[in-house]
């Protein structure tokens, strides 16, 4: 079962209650659009994003289409 889980400063350690909701989905839109391999929540998902971002990529779009698309 995946969780929908992300990897993101201001939603652990960085968290303050003063945080908008609009500052938190901006930097989640930012982390979506850049992923960042080298703080990843998935230690294989980020070796395959290095050794080879253009196939990571397509993975994701096929995963996207099959498990988070809604059809």
């Amino acid at each position: 079962m995946q969780l929908g889980r992300i990897c993101l400063d201001i939603l652990k350690d960085k968290w303050s209650p003063a945080l908008q909701i609009r500052t938190v989905l901006l930097s989640i839109q930012a982390l979506l659009s850049a992923p960042n391999p080298d703080d990843p929540l998935s230690e294989n998902i980020a070796k395959h994003w290095k050794t080879n971002e253009a196939e990571a990529v397509e993975t994701a779009k096929e995963w996207t289409r099959l498990y988070a698309s809604g059809a």
